[in-house]
């Protein structure tokens, strides 16, 4: 007689490695993205820094706070450069001034909770040149998110056939 209790798992198993395989698709769709696909913007700096005094300080260093002229939100800019950060693969935010004309790529971001913030900044140009762009932390969390997914599932269905999860 069979005394193991199985519990009915499987499908919610499979509709979380399925979400997380999709969350992982949609990143990395975001990490491969050419920088004109991005919502594009020009705009004059009114402010560029360390700190934002209406916001708290964030890992001092890390951040950078760019806002300009003709966008409400406040950019955050991450540029940390420590061993295991995702830096990004260029960044001369500190060479940027108040006046200065530049364009913006980035994304909008819904979910975001506070709603003064854009911190999905992707490029930022100025006279044709690049002064930020970003780093390869969406493309290498989408490819271990779907990596992570199609373990998951693997194991699942491994679980499902040997008759531990029903």
């Amino acid at each position: 007689m069979n005394t193991k209790r199985q519990y009915p798992v499987f499908a919610k198993s499979l509709a979380g490695v399925v979400t997380i395989f999709i969350l992982g698709c949609i990143i990395l769709i975001r990490g491969v993205k050419d920088k004109h696909e991005f919502h594009q913007l020009t705009g004059k700096i009114v402010f560029v820094g360390r700190t934002f005094e209406e916001l708290p300080l964030r890992h001092a260093g890390k951040y950078r706070y760019l806002s300009i002229d003709n966008y409400p939100k406040i950019f955050t800019i991450f540029v940390g450069k420590d061993f295991g950060d995702f830096k990004p693969h260029l960044e001369r935010i500190d060479d940027l001034k108040v006046g200065d004309e530049i364009v913006l790529y980035f994304d909008e971001d819904e979910k975001e909770t506070d709603k003064r913030l854009n911190r999905l900044i992707q490029y930022i140009d100025k006279n044709g040149k690049p002064y930020f762009m970003r780093g390869s932390k969406d493309k290498n969390g989408g490819y271990i998110f779907i990596g992570l997914g199609i373990i998951l599932g693997g194991w699942v269905i491994y679980l499902k056939k040997a008759g531990k999860v029903v």
